[in-house]
């Protein structure tokens, strides 16, 4: 039995080390598309939202796969683990709009820094119709993964005569 104010992890390992590995790993797992933390501090904001809003959509995309076809193996009704899909999928869908709301308040930034006469006007113009436009992709994947989120659901209700 550990005295108190003594630290012991359920694996019996001693002292904070191991959790400051802990900490590492999951740092490096969570830097921007496998590139190393500090190549990572070298993305703009935008660029790092949208690399992270892509991943969010992917893997909801990949989800929503798994679920559809574990509908159809068991007949349309998928059980615990369909739920389970269901609500994590909604829960990466909230992730990307929290990623695509922040990164619409980039092209204002510019459009500010453009108005104050910072920079070359025509890149700056330039890179904010990039921007304006790669947020526009995104609302629309967005509104397609949850289309097919609500299609899945709505054709299940139908199934079972709720709707």
């Amino acid at each position: 039995m550990p005295r108190s104010g003594e630290y012991h992890s359920l694996d019996g390992s001693h002292g904070i080390g191991s959790l400051l590995e802990k900490l590492d790993n999951i740092q490096q797992e969570l830097a921007l598309d496998g590139l190393k933390l500090e190549e990572a501090k070298d993305v703009d904001e935008f660029t790092y939202l949208k690399k992270q809003a892509a991943r969010q959509l992917q893997e909801a995309r990949n989800l929503l796969e798994e679920r559809d076809a574990l509908f159809a193996k068991s007949s349309g009704s998928g059980g615990k683990e369909s739920v389970q899909l269901s609500s994590k999928i909604r829960e990466i869908l909230r992730e990307a709009k929290d990623s695509h709301r922040r990164m619409q308040t980039q092209p204002t930034k510019d459009e500010n820094d453009l108005a104050d006469g910072k920079g070359d006007s025509d890149l700056a113009q330039q890179k904010i119709n990039d921007q304006t436009h790669v947020i526009e992709l995104i609302a629309n994947h967005i509104a397609e993964c949850e289309r097919l989120e609500k299609k899945r659901y709505k054709s299940a209700v139908s199934e079972l005569g709720g709707g």
